[in-house]
């Protein structure tokens, strides 16, 4: 998990254009002040695409923090 953790830390930083934010299970919109709508989808297309899987919409309207993100992925990725 940690390796995955340090994967989306990456594409966190991308997508906001922020160096400093320090992702963990628990990080969530409320905490990434740039985290929107908007890039609520570049985040998730991002991430669609460095793990070559596809989220449904019901389960991107569902990720309430970085753990939900990763216990998807890791669904996926089986």
């Amino acid at each position: 998990m940690n390796t995955l953790l340090n994967q989306l830390d990456k594409i966190f930083k991308s997508v906001f254009e922020d160096n400093k934010i320090q992702v963990e299970l628990t990080t969530s919109a409320k905490d990434i002040g740039q985290w929107n709508s908007l890039n609520h989808v570049l985040l998730i297309s991002e991430i669609e695409k460095e793990f070559e899987i596809s989220f449904e919409l019901d389960e991107m309207i569902g990720f309430k923090d970085v753990g939900d993100i990763i216990k998807a992925i890791q669904s996926k990725k089986k």
